[in-house]
């Protein structure tokens, strides 16, 4: 039986230094036997190659899984959900950003659903310490994409269709893509802005589709508080409502730049490899996999780590991880 660990998302430093202590890291998909990307340290953090293209990938995915199975699009919005990759026109926010700060009356912003699939008001330190209203309707589509689990002839038929299927298995009655998105992307977005999070009830008006719901709660917030409301999106059908409630909006264009080479800080590669792991379902690391759903799993950043056996990479591991333990239980007393 192979070795294996769960580790919660800082901890997974502790892997990335055992591995990179050896050369550079390569980042694979197992179930497609894909390399992903790569990744060396520097002086100021980590130098990131992406050894994949879109046409590459998504030739791995078969047509009629491709809404369960891993896609080009994930990848890429893994990278934004990172902060590595940002939007079109953030420069276009950022001096936005600074007229507003010059209201006297003051501003809040509200994010759409999209923005917290993205994890964009976390990672964009200019919003730190604002006010975040967050629309009944937008919660609500969360929570209920977290609802979905796989059905034993899903993963049948996914078997069928990939390499490495005895993975699987950690899959057998576990969240489907769409709902690791909500639940370890998402919804792990909405944890970390609660303290700073207030809730816009639904109206109870009539309304043709969330949208609706959703610009008409925050356009009657808006009306019922002094400071300035800003609804942050980046779906432009919802831009239509926004105008015809009056509704301050930002529109910001999703990214168009290659992936290329990226220059990142520890935290920004921790943070891509937990959600790569975490919408994928599993990834690899030199040789070790990485699943971000497993059976047991009861955190929302919690990983299972396999290492394909008992040796050099999984004792040298296995020593820092229980260190950085001891040190973190003292620091705590």
């Amino acid at each position: 039986m192979k070795p294996a660990e769960v580790i919660r998302k800082p901890e997974l430093q502790v892997l990335i230094n055992v591995l990179t202590e050896r050369g550079e890291l390569i980042v694979g998909y197992p179930l497609y036997e894909l390399p992903l990307l790569r990744a060396k340290p520097t002086d100021r953090g980590y130098l990131i190659e992406v050894l994949t293209d879109r046409e590459t990938f998504n030739e791995r995915v078969p047509p009629r899984l491709s809404q369960e199975l891993p896609t080009w699009s994930d990848f890429y919005e893994c990278f934004i959900s990172s902060g590595i990759v940002r939007y079109g026109n953030i420069d276009e926010f950022r001096k936005t950003l600074e007229l507003y700060e010059m209201l006297k009356k003051g501003v809040a912003f509200a994010p759409d659903t999209n923005l917290f699939y993205h994890r964009f008001i976390s990672s964009y330190k200019p919003l730190d310490g604002y006010q975040i209203v967050v629309a009944e309707g937008v919660k609500k589509e969360i929570e209920d994409a977290m609802n979905y689990k796989y059905r034993h002839k899903q993963l049948e038929e996914i078997a069928r269709a990939v390499r490495n299927a005895s993975l699987l298995k950690e899959f057998n009655n576990r969240r489907t893509k769409k709902s690791r998105k909500a639940a370890y992307i998402a919804l792990k977005e909405f944890e970390r802005l609660k303290p700073r999070i207030i809730i816009a009830e639904s109206v109870k008006e009539e309304a043709h589709n969330n949208d609706e719901i959703i610009v008409k709660s925050l356009k009657r917030y808006d009306n019922m508080t002094p400071t300035l409301l800003v609804f942050l999106t980046a779906d432009i059908a919802v831009t239509d409502v926004a105008e015809m409630e009056g509704l301050e909006y930002f529109l910001f264009k999703y990214p168009r730049e290659s992936l290329g080479r990226h220059e990142v800080s520890a935290y920004q590669l921790r943070t891509l490899l937990f959600n790569l792991a975490s919408v994928f379902g599993v990834i690899e690391l030199n040789g070790t996999l990485v699943f971000g759903e497993f059976g047991g799993k009861t955190n929302l950043d919690e990983l299972k780590l396999v290492f394909p056996s008992e040796g050099t990479i999984y004792n040298e591991f296995e020593f820092h991880l229980k260190l950085s333990r001891r040190l973190m239980e003292i620091m705590k007393n």
